[in-house]
């Protein structure tokens, strides 16, 4: 999908740059999600679990790019890569066709800067001016912080999936199905 890079000011003053993933952006994200997948409980995967190699990164990117109904946006507060935020279909089959699911994740450190508001968006403009009827994400039941921003986003909570991920120690966390409607 095309896409025009945007620049935004974050409520610390600072400028956010909002542009496409690209190919030669394959190894610091293998690194992002590594380090986001450890600096919290609210990713699904451990950071041992990422083991994408760099060659597979750059055609998930290049694949994502060449898709006219998907979108990875990366911010970067003052040049320095911030997290990043995606759509892409649930399903190609005709009935599934109208939802789109999101994705957004932020290094911990950029927390409550107003990117993750900026990233969300643009991917939901994106997914209306796409075709997409209705974007749906999952998040942890005790993800506050996400919860809040999605209810701002217009998200609604439409269920809970109760133990859907259970962590190394054997607790578990319940997680939220949130839809918005684009039309």
């Amino acid at each position: 999908m095309e896409y025009t890079s945007k620049e935004t000011l974050l409520k610390n003053g600072k400028t956010c740059l909002l542009r496409l993933a690209e190919e030669s952006d394959a190894e610091m994200l293998l690194e992002y999600l590594k380090v986001t997948s450890g600096e919290t409980s609210y990713m699904i995967r451990e950071p041992e679990e990422v083991r994408t190699s760099v060659e597979e990164e750059v055609e998930f990117i290049q694949r994502n790019r060449e898709n006219p109904r998907a979108l990875m946006l990366l911010a970067f507060a003052d040049g320095v890569f911030a997290g990043s935020c995606s759509f892409a279909p649930r399903s190609e089959r005709m009935r599934l066709r109208h939802r789109c699911n999101i994705g957004i994740s932020l290094y911990r450190e950029s927390w409550g800067m107003g990117i993750g508001t900026a990233l969300m968006e643009e991917i939901i403009a994106h997914a209306k001016a796409v075709g997409f009827e209705q974007a749906e994400l999952e998040v942890v039941s005790t993800n506050l912080p996400a919860i809040a921003l999605y209810k701002k986003m217009g998200f609604e909570t439409n269920g809970t999936v109760p133990h859907a991920m259970k962590y190394k120690d054997g607790a578990y966390a319940d997680l939220l199905f949130m839809v918005k409607y684009l039309t």
